[in-house]
C-alpha cells in the first residue's frame, strides 16, 4: 500500500510541476493578474511540499487531502478582474462625457489622479496606463488617449491582457469619434462607444 502512494504521489509531484510551469507561461503572456498568481503559486507549492512528505511517508490521507482542494478553475475565477463599468472624461475640459455601467467612485478619489495625468500631458510625457487599488478588492485603471481619459472600474486587479483591451477599445473610440472629441462642448449622444460590448460582457459573468 505505501508502495502505491509513493507511486501516487510521484505523479502527484509531476502533475503540480506541469500546473507551475504552465502558471509561470500564463503570467508572462498576461492572462493572470498578480493576485491571481500569488493564490495559485502558494498552492501549488503546497501541494509539492505534500507530495514531498507522502513520497517519504508513504500517507495516504495526505495525498488525497491535497488532491480534494479547491479547484484550480474556482480560484482564478475568484480573484479575477472583473469590469463593473466605465466613466469617459474630456480631456480639454475635465467633463465627464458618458458612464458605462455601475460607477460609484467618488470625484475626490479620481480626480487628483486626472489633475496629474492632464500635468503630465501638458508637459509632453508618456503616459501608461495606471491601475490602483482603491479598496479591498476594486481597482480603478486609468487610460489616457489624445481627447479623452477613461477610468474603469474593475473587481480584482486587471490582468495585462485586459488592460490591453481597454487601451484597444478606448484607441477605437478616439478613432471612430475624432472630429466630435476635438471641440469644447461634446455632444455625448452623437458618440460610438466600443465599450458597450466589453461592459456588457463583463456584467454577465
Amino acid at each position: 500500500m505505501a508502495l502505491h502512494t509513493i507511486q501516487r504521489a510521484e505523479t502527484f509531484m509531476s502533475q503540480v510541476e506541469q500546473k507551475i510551469r504552465a502558471l509561470l507561461r500564463e503570467y508572462s503572456e498576461g492572462k493572470l493578474n498578480s493576485e491571481q498568481f500569488h493564490m495559485l503559486y502558494e498552492r501549488y507549492s503546497s501541494q509539492r511540499l505534500i507530495a514531498q512528505q507522502a513520497m517519504l511517508t508513504g500517507d495516504e490521507r495526505v495525498l488525497r487531502e491535497a488532491q480534494g482542494e479547491q479547484s484550480t478553475v474556482a480560484i482564478k475565477d475568484q480573484h479575477m478582474g472583473k469590469a463593473l463599468g466605465l466613466r469617459i472624461y474630456h480631456n480639454q475640459t475635465a467633463a465627464v462625457i458618458e458612464t458605462l455601467g455601475d460607477f460609484d467612485v467618488s470625484a475626490f478619489v479620481i480626480s487628483p489622479v486626472l489633475t496629474d495625468l492632464r500635468r503630465m500631458m501638458d508637459e509632453g510625457k508618456l503616459i501608461r496606463p495606471r491601475a490602483e487599488r482603491i479598496e479591498d478588492r476594486r481597482w480603478l485603471l486609468y487610460a489616457v488617449e489624445a481627447h479623452t481619459t477613461v477610468v474603469t472600474i474593475f473587481r480584482n486587479e486587471p490582468s495585462p491582457l485586459q488592460i490591453r483591451e481597454i487601451q484597444r477599445l478606448h484607441h477605437d473610440f478616439e478613432v471612430a469619434n475624432q472630429s466630435f472629441l476635438a471641440v469644447a462642448q461634446v455632444n455625448s449622444a452623437s458618440l460610438a462607444y466600443p465599450f458597450y460590448a466589453f461592459v456588457q460582457r463583463k456584467l454577465k459573468k
